[in-house]
């Protein structure tokens, strides 16, 4: 049961949270989060050890949160391509949203903080992984259930996918417009549907590398 203190030290470090996902966190200043969040300026020395011990906690606490409600798509032990056509089309609802043009906490660390600080490259580090996992799993799922086309390289796919979620939000931050953000979306589904094996791919092939007839395998006779 959360206490009333867990409670507001929660809602502090949302605060805090949303702060360094408006501005990042080069920008922002003790004070500003003493003046956001409604810390003292010793609480975020004594509670958090530095600012960024409390930034780090903010990555977190984002994971646990924002991130979470986008992986939920994903994380099924059947996930497939359906579930990453809906974990795409998500991310494209969200960055449509005007107040959500801040793009995502994690992937703006990526670049911004984590080539300089270890600790918040972890952090980030494990988060990549954790995405890639889920995809890689979703499109092992879609090969055994023949949703897509035989030879289908599976770590190649995560990868592209994984590259597509930070083109995605990088270009959902930047001051592309909304249709831009809409088009690569487009671009994603596109390939993800291409993956789907061609019908005519199903057909049986004679020894000779001929059609035999247009009867798909598989099919009732």
């Amino acid at each position: 049961m959360r206490t009333a203190n867990g409670m507001r030290s929660q809602k502090r470090l949302d605060r805090a949270m949303d702060l360094f996902w408006e501005r990042g966190y080069y920008d922002v200043s003790v004070d500003e989060l003493v003046n956001r969040t409604g810390l003292h300026r010793a609480a975020v020395y004594g509670q958090f050890g530095s600012r960024q011990r409390l930034f780090e906690a903010a990555l977190r606490r984002y994971r646990e949160t924002i991130v979470a409600n986008f992986f939920a798509e994903l994380e099924p032990p059947s996930a497939g391509l359906a579930e990453i056509r809906r974990f795409f089309l998500a991310i494209s609802r969200a960055a449509a949203r005007p107040e959500k043009r801040m793009g995502c906490l994690m992937i703006n660390t990526t670049c911004e903080v984590s080539p300089n600080i270890r600790s918040v490259a972890h952090i980030v580090s494990r988060y990549l992984d954790e995405l890639r996992a889920l995809f890689r799993q979703a499109c092992i799922n879609a090969r055994a259930r023949r949703d897509v086309r035989r030879g289908t390289d599976v770590e190649q796919v995560a990868d592209y996918l994984l590259g597509s979620v930070l083109g995605l939000w990088t270009l959902a931050r930047s001051p592309a417009s909304t249709s831009a953000v809409q088009h690569y979306v487009r671009g994603v589904l596109t390939f993800v549907d291409g993956l789907r094996p061609n019908p005519a791919d199903t057909r049986r092939t004679a020894p000779n590398g001929t059609r035999q007839g247009h009867r798909v395998v598989g099919s009732a006779r």
